[in-house]
């Protein structure tokens, strides 16, 4: 079986005009004199020749060549361990005088140049040129040749970039903290040595602004939640709703909540409890709406923080929480989802019973074995809490078709060793620039944060990330326009403040991670 597959190649292209081809006979006879430009030497096909002892569907592989920058090379790079030292490539380009391949510092092959063949076996353990020379003998072009392996197991899902800083406290003794994403800010309220003080920066790695705020009521601080238009939280004597615009100033709402659940557009979903049993709730309320009892097994409390997507079945958005603690004080390992309406059991398995989960949008990758290609999916990742043996849980849950099917993650995907268990921890998704100036930095982030062990990197990276992700996610990766060198992206740092350990202290750090396939430059 073999598949040629039509590789990218640059518009510029379009320019070899005059006189270009090196042996048009027709255009010999009216001149004497050809012309040669860059098309000349052009390389306009290249793939792998197939040998199922080396890897099944090696033809397949896609290779981008770079006519500007003379690079081939296969952004989606081969599983770890294929052997490259003997490889057979077909390649397309005009009738020139030479091709000629030079081998250097290769593991198996001595450095050598030879001319180029289809039979002929190529080392690309080291480095691989190919020269292409005109019929002119003068015109030339060489082109560096890469063939990308992993060098890391299980498509290299593990956390690249980590690091660590404390939370923006201004008196350094936080004993409660709520941290939400606001209006695109991140809002980080604490209770600081017996005062309440409220932290506010464009993205947690910005400086922030701090400030000591009164509240006319005691807060629950562990209430806070935003919604797209108000920042909400509950009075820890009553439970009375409380709204603000700016997490200085609140108005009372009128309506008193055992928890809240969380935003869902401009509204806040909760949970009252009259006299005992528990009702759904919502403000400000829809029209219409009509306030019911809780059904069987949902929490009414320490549920995860909610995630909110658009779905393709359906006109609204769905909300999504995992774990929590029931009525009858039972905890909850279903995913429970709302659809604007009503709220229902969403998944088909649980993962065992969890309070105070950390829950997110993200992203993971599948690969495609018939050609090696990597496809990002949105994924939802559940993590940490409390379980019913009483112990803090660190193993992290995904689930790849939005809530429905949940498992255990691959074991590259899960925490650092060194970031402990924990529960009631925010995580939450910011993106932030970088360039190629800063790349080799890994954005190591200002002198607040502190830099965690990470494995060796992979020097690769071209998948976009799904439109599903909500706009947080999907940063805009790229400059390029797909001819013009990228020069910025963005990537999406998670971030994961606070949580508690089981004696309820809340932990003083503010963690930084990445997956590594979302560091690399986006390739063109």
């Amino acid at each position: 079986m073999k598949k040629r597959i039509l590789l990218y190649i640059f518009a510029f292209l379009a320019f070899a005009m005059a006189g270009v081809s090196c042996n048009d006979d027709e255009e010999e006879q009216e001149s004497s004199v050809a012309t040669y430009t860059q098309s000349s030497t052009a390389i306009t096909g290249f793939n792998l020749i197939e040998n199922n002892d080396i890897l099944a569907n090696l033809d397949s592989i896609f290779f981008t060549i770079d006519l500007e920058n003379a690079r081939i090379y296969n952004a989606d790079s081969l599983p770890k361990g294929t052997d490259i030292s003997r490889m057979l490539v077909e390649l397309s380009y005009p009738n020139c005088y030479s091709v000629e391949v030079s081998i250097s510092n290769a593991e198996r092959m001595r450095d050598t140049t030879f001319a180029y063949s289809n039979a002929d076996t190529i080392d690309f353990t080291g480095n691989v040129n190919i020269k292409v020379t005109a019929l002119d003998y003068v015109t030339n072009r060489t082109y560096d040749v890469k063939v990308n392996v992993h060098q890391l197991e299980s498509d290299s899902l593990q956390w690249g970039e980590v690091s660590y800083s404390t939370l923006p406290s201004m008196h350094g003794s936080v004993s409660e903290q709520k941290s939400v994403e606001y209006d695109g800010d991140v809002y980080c309220l604490m209770n600081d040595n017996g005062y309440y003080v409220l932290a506010t920066a464009d993205s947690p790695t910005d400086a922030w602004t701090k400030q000591e705020v009164s509240f006319p009521f005691t807060p629950d601080v562990r209430s806070l939640t935003a919604s797209d238009d108000a920042l909400y939280i509950l009075s820890a004597d009553d439970g009375k709703l409380y709204a603000s615009a700016d997490a200085v100033n609140w108005t009372d709402c009128g309506t008193a909540w055992s928890c809240i659940i969380g935003g869902y557009g401009n509204r806040v979903l909760g949970v009252a409890d009259n006299g005992g049993t528990y009702y759904y709730d919502e403000y400000p309320r829809r029209a219409g709406f009509a306030s019911t009892a809780v059904d069987d097994g949902f929490p009414v409390s320490g549920m995860s923080n909610i995630a909110v997507y658009d779905n393709s079945w359906g006109s609204s958005p769905i909300a999504i929480c995992m774990g929590g603690v029931t009525a009858s004080s039972e905890l909850v390992e279903y995913a429970w989802a709302y659809d604007g309406n009503v709220w229902s059991v969403l998944s088909n398995n649980g993962i065992g019973g969890h309070e105070g989960m950390s829950l997110l949008l993200y992203t993971t990758y599948s690969v495609n074995e018939d050609n090696w290609s990597a496809t990002a999916l949105p994924t939802l990742m559940a993590w940490g809490g409390r379980t019913a043996d009483g112990e803090l849980s660190n193993t992290m849950y995904v689930s790849r078709d939005m809530g429905v099917n949940w498992s255990v993650a691959d074991t590259l995907l899960q925490l650092p060793a060194y970031i402990p268990a924990m529960y009631r921890a925010d995580a939450l998704v910011f993106a932030s620039v970088r360039t190629d100036a800063t790349a080799v930095r890994a954005s190591a982030g200002t002198s607040m944060w502190r830099n965690m062990p990470s494995p060796e990197m992979p020097v690769w990276f071209n998948t976009a990330i799904p439109a599903a992700l909500p706009q947080s996610v999907l940063a805009t990766r790229s400059s390029g326009n797909g001819i013009s060198p990228v020069t910025e992206w963005e990537v999406p740092y998670i971030y994961v403040f606070g949580g508690e350990d089981l004696q309820g202290n809340t932990h003083d750090t503010v963690w930084r991670g990445l997956l590594n396939r979302l560091s690399y430059k986006p390739i063109y």
